[in-house]
């Protein structure tokens, strides 16, 4: 890309990167690696899960040693 659209797209970018990164927990892809293989090069985004657990997406995390905060605290 030419340096004129990173400088207008990464404050943007990185606006979105923080906002995942508020609303996720960074267990370096141990809970998720038990339901899906994480490659060994998986981006920093593979390696996180959501904050809030909830339903069976937060049950399933729960069992493979996620912590997160429950809907109801948060």
């Amino acid at each position: 890309m030419d340096e004129h659209i990173v400088q207008l797209w990464t404050p943007q970018i990185k606006a979105l990167d923080d906002r995942y990164k508020a609303a996720t927990v960074d267990d370096d892809g141990q809970a998720l690696d038990q339901f899906h293989k994480l490659p060994d090069t998986a981006l920093w985004w593979w390696r996180r899960h959501p904050r809030i657990l909830t339903g069976d997406l937060g049950r399933s995390l729960r069992s493979a040693g996620a912590i997160g905060t429950d809907p109801d605290t948060a």
